[in-house]
């Protein structure tokens, strides 16, 4: 039972990693994940749950879900 997460960004650059598994037992929501993913407190990321974008840090993730954690970004 895990949460398959992806990192971009300066997550990934700072961990060495693109993508990380987390036991599904171990994390209950968006917060969870992004401490787990050893994000900095006050780190400005988007957050992605199975490809729909959540504002709320306490969204409950569950077993096989995809969690995508990636910088701000704009364009034009």
């Amino acid at each position: 039972m895990s949460v398959r997460v992806l990192l971009f960004g300066a997550v990934a650059e700072r961990t060495g990693r693109r993508e990380l598994s987390l036991d599904a037992d171990a994390v209950a929501d968006v917060a969870d994940v992004v401490a787990a993913a050893g994000c900095r407190d006050g780190e400005t990321l988007l957050v992605a749950v199975n490809h729909e974008l959540v504002r709320d840090p306490r969204a409950r993730v569950r077993d096989g879900d995809e969690v995508a954690l990636m910088p701000p970004f704009s364009g034009g």
